[in-house]
């Protein structure tokens, strides 16, 4: 008889596979990449999606359902400083396809936000700006293969200094919104039938210098994670620096008063808020630490509680390290309630800068987060991260990485099964 390899039967097989993918989401966390090669779990290596010789930057990324395709928007600057929107599109089981431009207008298109709703499509909206006409919020939805064309969602005779900081947020019924904003201003359209209804007034919320994130709650309210004054710091030091704030509203009219969540001991550079399966509100926010506030510690993520209307104490979110520099972070809720957290932390040089910012990860689940995971230990420093979810259970990352006027956006999803690790596994 010649040599052959014993296989198991079916059903031991699919037993097989069944262990490995329950501890891909449920148990312990998977080995973080490290430069020694990859582990059975680890992320997979990162892709350059831009690779444009210019300026990659902001990026959004989404996973459709149920088609399981991922799509990928950032703002390119190779024509700088006119800035423009970009996509690509990968299908399940394919490669990325080529980058598609979604402004190519030859003026300002910047601020692109992306949202992949449960139909399988994609919603883009971004600002265009140019002195010579004024400002436009600009709308584009990726259905059946590819982009519609471009809707004004709005139009002002005014050359905003800035694109406006846009939100899509789904309410407790289902209905696709977008909330504007602008500092303090809001305003708020929804999608019926197809079709956009007219932006409502802007309205001011008291105190409020910039949304930083908004979920809908089960309550019917959308509750909102925002940006303040930071009430402890010295005067006249560092005016920029913020405080995090919560607030809720029914309608995006009436806004409820201003929270202090991080008053006192910490201030806030970027902050997210999601709901886990008990209907208690994570809020997490990032402090980079700088060194003229008297209202910062350190630089971590920390995270509150709110349940039963009562907050509780602080805690750490990311792992206390020495010299640890914290930048900006992005928190989703998956599957089954399990909150995903990723984040950009590096180390303060001598001056004080954040200098080698890599890329980390962490899950939340039945009560307690998971050990963190470095997604990539960049040479360069790597911000701006957007998670997504890819098959609503697996994350996937872009960031952007690079010297500054030389950044590209990256690519990278977490639980890449190696066969040589499990080679009974299902074909």
């Amino acid at each position: 008889m010649g040599e052959h390899q014993l296989l198991p039967p079916p059903a031991l097989r699919r037993l097989v596979a069944l262990f490995v993918t329950a501890i891909l989401f449920l148990g312990p966390p998977a080995m973080a990449h490290s430069r020694e090669g990859p582990g059975p779990l680890a992320w997979s290596l990162p892709s350059n999606l831009s690779a444009s010789g210019g300026r990659s930057t902001f990026p959004a990324i989404g996973a459709l359902k149920p088609s399981e395709g991922l799509i990928v928007l950032w703002i390119d600057y190779s024509d700088d400083p006119r800035g423009e929107v970009l996509s690509r599109y990968r299908a399940a089981g394919a490669d990325w396809g080529d980058p598609v431009n979604l402004s190519a207008s030859g003026t300002n298109d910047e601020g692109a936000v992306l949202f992949a709703d449960a139909q399988g499509r994609a919603h883009a909206a971004w600002t265009r700006r140019a002195t010579q006409y004024g400002s436009d919020l600009l709308y584009r939805v990726w259905e059946s293969g590819s982009w519609s064309p471009t809707v004004v969602l709005d139009h002002t005779a005014t050359y905003i200094p800035g694109p406006y900081s846009l939100f899509f947020v789904e309410d407790a019924g289902g209905t696709l919104c977008l909330f504007v904003t602008l500092g303090s201003g809001v305003r708020r359209t929804c999608l019926h039938d197809g079709v956009w209804e007219p932006l409502s007034p802007w309205v001011y919320v008291w105190e409020m210098q910039g949304m930083a994130a908004i979920v809908a709650g089960g309550d019917g309210l959308f509750h909102a994670a925002v940006l303040g004054e930071n009430e402890d710091a010295p005067f006249g030091c560092d005016p920029w620096l913020n405080d995090a704030y919560y607030t809720t509203t029914p309608d995006g009219v009436t806004w409820a008063p201003l929270v202090n969540v991080t008053y006192t001991g910490t201030i806030a550079y970027d902050a997210g808020l999601a709901f886990d399966p008990e209907g208690v509100l994570h809020f997490l926010w990032s402090d980079i630490s700088p060194r003229c506030s008297l209202d910062s510690e350190r630089s971590a993520v920390y995270e509150k509680v709110l349940a039963g209307g009562v907050w509780s104490e602080r805690r750490d979110a990311s792992i206390p390290r020495q010299n640890q520099a914290v930048e900006d972070l992005e928190l989703v809720t998956g599957s089954g309630g399990m909150l995903h957290l990723a984040w950009s932390e590096g180390l303060f040089n001598e001056s004080g800068q954040a200098v080698e910012l890599h890329i980390y990860y962490r899950r939340w689940a039945a009560g307690e987060w998971m050990d963190a995971e470095m997604v990539w230990d960049s040479s360069v420093d790597s911000i701006n991260v957007s998670l997504a979810l890819y098959r609503g259970l697996i994350p996937a990352l872009v960031w952007e990485e690079g010297l500054p006027t030389a950044e590209d956006v990256y690519f990278s999803q977490r639980g890449k099964l190696h066969r040589q690790f499990f080679p009974l596994l299902p074909r």
